[in-house]
């Protein structure tokens, strides 16, 4: 399946769409604690439009929702919202690296939604380590950071839980949704595409056949 090439023209475009998304579905889910579609939607414009496109949602998604969120201003945790932007761009890369791992498989297949639920948990895993680490540094002593890190674990579990059912289950669905819109056509995996070209003029030859005699 040819992929997606994103014009320069449009890029910034696609970025401010996916980000406005990002933060306003955030925002919308921001009374259940440590649920959020930062990541969701970073890893879906990676995989779709390449892990520029897919790491800038998710470091401006992240910056701009982390200034204004409800829980707090993070301009005044320089340290942790820096934390926060790398993390949230590495789901982005993370999309963005299974684009070519994924091209001969269909959005919707098994695979291609085990490999997005595995991702799911592994970006959201290294994000709350680096996000914890960003919240304790310098404040808080080094001897107490095995401590904090056990008070997280309920809330680590929920993050990962959801963001494993948004990708795992609701992007592959999305991905294919947007594809669809591009014109892109998905195949079956192992489909050859010199078979499908000689299908294809063969149905050809049958139509011209049927003309000629008629």
């Amino acid at each position: 399946m040819e992929m997606y090439v994103v014009p320069k023209s449009v890029r910034a475009s696609l970025v401010g769409v996916f980000t406005a998304a990002a933060i306003a579905g955030t925002f919308a889910l921001s009374p259940l604690p440590n649920v959020e579609i930062i990541t969701f939607c970073a890893f879906v414009a990676g995989f779709i439009f390449g892990s520029r496109v897919g790491s800038t949602v998710g470091a401006l998604s992240m910056f701009i929702f982390s200034i204004i969120s409800p829980y707090g201003s993070g301009l005044g945790y320089p340290f942790l919202l820096m934390t926060q932007v790398v993390g949230m761009s590495v789901a982005g890369l993370f999309g963005g690296s299974l684009k070519k791992v994924l091209q001969n498989f269909k959005s919707t297949s098994p695979w291609t939604m085990y490999l997005f639920g595995v991702s799911g948990a592994a970006v959201t895993l290294l994000y709350d380590v680096i996000t914890t680490l960003g919240f304790m540094y310098p404040t808080i002593p080094f001897s107490e950071f095995p401590s904090v890190f056990a008070a997280g674990i309920p809330f680590t579990l929920v993050h990962v839980v959801s963001n494993v059912i948004l990708l795992g289950v609701v992007a592959p669905f999305v991905v294919r949704s947007i594809r669809a819109m591009l014109g892109e056509v998905e195949v079956g995996h192992r489909v050859d595409k010199e078979e499908l070209y000689e299908k294809a003029v063969e149905k050809m030859e049958e139509a011209s056949n049927v003309e000629v005699g008629n």
